[in-house]
């Protein structure tokens, strides 16, 4: 009889796919893969990412005979997305196959929902939840193509498909004009689950990370313009303050390793006690 293996949160022997990666949590959890025994392959829209950031990551690659390189790509043109993950699993180690992908790109609209164009709200939603849908596919499609024979089977040698959604695809947050976000990441979290069904027995897990406030560059701009948006974030998470984008890495790691191998269609929640009041 065969032993079976006991799952670790290791990443070692295999290759993640990481968009977004150019900055922010994207970046971070490139950094944090690559810690974890992963090679890293970061899209994004970006022309380059961001210096000196990017280099140091570049040294821990090397320091870990691991590789990590970063292609341009807009996740929402179809043609460049195909085209870019065949490549990408074409030139992953062949002691080091694709077995993830871990979706960061996205884009926030702060304004009142009388006052959003169509064009406006077309974009989140095509940056967000059909950018997240056209990665995902294609991932999708070309690993199927090299794993026809995959059951499903915990340990089996199977892929995670890991994407960013959001508390606030769950709840409506107070204080501040975001439908448009919000329903593109209600949109990804459904996603989820509806291609967890699909792919259930191929071989291919489907969850979902939901983080609360972070503390990014991004936030930063925000409370910037809008101040007392500081005050309500902090007094509806139970913990009293924002998310760092280093307490992602562990969630993250867990679900793109064998340690999460019975997890699919589920959605971990990130958020400070957020949504539980």
């Amino acid at each position: 009889m065969r032993k079976s293996r006991r799952p670790t949160t290791s990443l070692g022997s295999r290759t993640i796919i990481v968009t977004g990666g150019a900055r922010g949590l994207g970046f971070t959890l490139a950094e944090s893969l690559l810690e974890s025994g992963a090679h890293v392959r970061a899209v994004d829209i970006l022309p380059e990412p961001v210096e000196p950031a990017w280099s140091s990551a570049l040294e821990l690659a090397k320091s870990r005979n691991l590789t990590l390189t970063y292609t341009r790509l807009d996740v929402t043109d179809p043609e460049a997305v195909s085209s870019t993950f065949s490549e990408i699993f074409a030139s992953a180690p062949e002691a080091a196959p694709i077995r993830g992908i871990f979706v960061a790109a996205g884009i926030q609209l702060l304004k009142k929902a009388e006052e959003i164009s169509a064009a406006e709200f077309r974009k989140v939603i095509d940056v967000n939840l059909t950018g997240t849908f056209l990665v995902v596919q294609s991932f999708g499609r070309e690993w199927f193509k090299r794993n026809q024979g995959a059951d499903g089977s915990a340990g089996g040698n199977g892929a995670s498909v890991v994407m960013t959604g959001s508390m606030s695809g769950h709840i409506a947050n107070f204080g501040m004009e975001i439908a448009a976000y919000n329903s593109s990441k209600a949109g990804v979290n459904h996603l989820a689950k509806s291609l967890a069904v699909e792919w259930s027995k191929r071989g291919i897990r489907v969850n979902t990370i939901s983080p609360g406030y972070i503390k990014t560059a991004m936030t930063a701009a925000l409370l910037e313009d809008q101040p007392h948006l500081d005050e309500i974030w902090h007094a509806t998470a139970l913990l009293g303050r924002l998310c760092t984008v280093d307490e992602l890495r562990g969630p993250v790691t867990f679900l793109l390793s064998d340690a999460s191998s019975f997890m699919t269609g589920a959605d971990i929640l990130v958020d400070g006690g957020h949504t539980a009041t």
